[in-house]
Parts: C-alpha cells; sequence; structure tokens
C-alpha cells in the first residue's frame, strides 16, 4: 500500500505516491497555513512534506508541461531556484511558528529541524517538462545543473539538494 498526494486540476494533475510508513503534509493546504501563515504577505510554502525514518524531504513541485517557452527563462536566469529557495526558508519558518504555537500535528516535521544534524534534510524541486523537449543528455545536464544551483542558494541550510522528473526519482516513491 501506498499513501497519495495530487498536485494541479486535471487534466495536468500529477499523482505523487509514498510508502505507507511515511508522515505526509500538503502544507499550504492545512488551516495553519491558511490562517496564519498566509496572511504574511509575500510568504508562500513548498507543496509537500514528506518524513521517512531517514530524511525530511522538503518537495517543491513544478509543472512546465505546455509552458515551455513562458518558463525557459526562469529556468535558466535562476529566478526559478530563488523562488524554491525562498519556499523552504518560509516552510521552515512556518514550522518553527508552529511548534511555538504547540500545534503537534507538525510535530514530525519540526522536530528534526529543531534537534540538531540527527536527520537529514532534503529539499527537492520536482520539474515536470513537455516530453518534446527532453533529449536526454541535455535534460540530465539540466537537472544537474539545476541540484548544484540550488546547493549554492541553500548553503546555510546544511540540506541536500535534489533535482527529479519522472524519469529520475527516488526509489521510495513515484509519480504519475
Amino acid at each position: 500500500m501506498s499513501q497519495e498526494i495530487t498536485e494541479g486540476t486535471p487534466p495536468n494533475q500529477l499523482t505523487f505516491t509514498f510508502p505507507d510508513d511515511w508522515e505526509l503534509c500538503k502544507f499550504d493546504d492545512t488551516t495553519f497555513y491558511r490562517n496564519r501563515v498566509e496572511k504574511l504577505d509575500g510568504i508562500k510554502s513548498v507543496d509537500i512534506i514528506a518524513k521517512s525514518n531517514d530524511s525530511l524531504q522538503f518537495i517543491e513541485i513544478k509543472d512546465f508541461r505546455h509552458h515551455r517557452i513562458e518558463n525557459q527563462a526562469r529556468q535558466r536566469n535562476g529566478e526559478l531556484l530563488i523562488e524554491v529557495s525562498q519556499k523552504f526558508v518560509s516552510t521552515v519558518a512556518s514550522l518553527i511558528g508552529a511548534n511555538r504555537c504547540g500545534i503537534i500535528d507538525f510535530e514530525p516535521y519540526y522536530t528534526p529541524l529543531l534537534s540538531g544534524n540527527q536527520q537529514k534534510i532534503e529539499v527537492i524541486l520536482f520539474l515536470e517538462r513537455d516530453e518534446s523537449e527532453s533529449i536526454l543528455r541535455q535534460k540530465k545536464l539540466l537537472l544537474a545543473d539545476l541540484k548544484q544551483k540550488l546547493k549554492k542558494l541553500l548553503v546555510a541550510y546544511n540540506v541536500q539538494c535534489k533535482v527529479y522528473d519522472r524519469e529520475n526519482l527516488p526509489m521510495e516513491w513515484g509519480v504519475r
């Protein structure tokens, strides 16, 4: 069995599957986020927070299918990675706020953040693009380049950075 979280609307909806023993949160759909965090102008969050036994993952989903042209510049000029970085930082700050407010629903997510280096923390950009632009060599180079640039932006947070698409996923989760 597995757990699912959907992102987007049909026909372009993506369904992410995770193991049953993981803690999952679609953070920007929570009451805490809607009623407290979102009121701060400019604050946004990552799409999914996922916790396994050995890692805490902050997952931002970008679906550029049918929007390739208008998103090419964002991928090349760094704007996309700055947005992902800001969403991660805002989400971490929001989780610290949830801890200070005593909201235990988020304990699986804020405890690893506040407990030092015991837990691996990953910032993940999932990038879905049109198949027509996927010349394999170029695609792999782009993903690797984005990963390195994201890592440089988040160096102060001592996190691992990863960039995935449907053809390049971690073994534990899937996308359809």
